[in-house]
């Protein structure tokens, strides 16, 4: 949930795979909706055309719900959905990794003071993570990178931390935040 300037709250609702980190998909809705993720679950599958998937979620409303379930089951291989911390022991820390990212790092700062603002920026942030944004634990590659087969070479992160470093000092510098301008 993200709240603009001008007072509206808007729900996120994000799509990832949980190998590469990469967002597949994303929707804004003002309220929480089993539709949007069906709606992302669904335009991913038909994309990608994927012989094996795991919809893993938390137990909230907007994923375990008859329009998510009857999309699931009703594909020619059904998809399993996993329930963090009920179905299987592990959780959904990724995507609310993401979300704490996605909010601190390129939401906050930038104080969107309406819809189509937020909307602009998801998306700029959407592909800064997905295709520039190294991580550690996929060895410095960017999400995109391993979505598509780029091995994952962990030495190659520590080798070149100086150089990212430094591109993302600079991008700090481009925001309001005085801080970071110093």
């Amino acid at each position: 949930i993200f709240k603009t300037l001008d007072g509206n709250k808007f729900h996120l609702h994000f799509l990832m795979d949980h190998y590469s980190k990469m967002i597949l998909g994303y929707k804004s809705e003002n309220s929480s909706s089993g539709k949007a993720i069906r709606d992302l679950i669904s335009e991913s599958y038909t994309k990608l055309k994927p012989n094996k998937v795991q919809f893993l979620s938390d137990s909230g409303t907007e994923n375990v719900n008859t329009m998510v379930s009857h999309f699931l089951n009703s594909v020619e291989k059904p998809i399993q959905h996993l329930i963090a911390q009920k179905t299987v022991a592990f959780s959904n820390s990724m995507i609310e990794a993401f979300n704490k990212t996605l909010k601190h790092q390129f939401l906050y700062p930038k104080h969107p003071n309406s819809k189509k603002q937020l909307e602009i920026l998801v998306q700029e942030s959407v592909e800064i993570y997905n295709h520039q944004k190294p991580q550690m634990s996929l060895g410095g590659n960017t999400p995109k990178e391993t979505f598509y087969g780029k091995t994952i070479e962990f030495s190659f992160y520590t080798k070149n931390f100086h150089a990212q470093k430094v591109v993302r000092i600079e991008q700090n510098k481009k925001t309001n935040c005085v801080k970071c301008n110093e």
